[in-house]
């Protein structure tokens, strides 16, 4: 009775080696497709707590702008990814084990870092004589998702003061 394995004793180490490869190419043109349509707004827009934010977004200021560039740190493209791991998987995991209809996903601290810092990378010519002991995104919610919570009036000193 042959052996369990015997059946590989008879396979050279190059034909293998083959037929690994040829699998793979499949695997990984599958994963960086995935990869790259995550990357897409309308992504972003397919969970139920971010359809509002999406079709609000459809129709502001920044809608040529993907929400990754605003959402996940630019700075570098291994950040970039870890990071977009790292949310992806929360949130997706967030949308799916909530039992709630009206589950929200709210940006953490580092979000809101990450947020400043492509708001500052992107609108780097008007925003260095502006006050930065506050966030762009405090007085600029309504630039993407409508979501006005309060409202701002530029001083005569380039801050903002926030009147809720």
């Amino acid at each position: 009775m042959p052996g369990k394995y015997q059946i590989f004793k008879n396979i050279e180490i190059k034909n293998l080696i083959l037929v690994l490869v040829l699998l793979s190419i499949p695997l990984f043109i599958i994963i960086f497709k995935l990869i790259k349509y995550s990357e897409e707004s309308e992504f972003c827009g397919k969970c139920h707590s971010m359809e509002e934010q999406y079709k609000n977004w459809s129709h502001m200021a920044h809608k040529n702008i993907k929400c990754i560039d605003c959402h996940l740190p630019n700075d570098n493209i291994f950040n970039h990814y870890v990071w977009k791991g790292i949310d992806g998987v929360k949130d997706v995991v967030s949308e799916t084990l909530s039992i709630k209809d009206d589950y929200e996903i709210h940006l953490s601290e580092h979000g809101k870092k990450v947020l400043q810092q492509n708001c500052i990378r992107c609108h780097s010519d008007i925003v260095s004589h502006i006050n930065t002991n506050r966030n762009c995104f405090e007085c600029h919610r309504n630039i993407s998702h409508k979501m006005i919570t309060n409202f701002c009036n530029f001083n005569s000193n380039g801050g903002a003061d926030i009147y809720e």
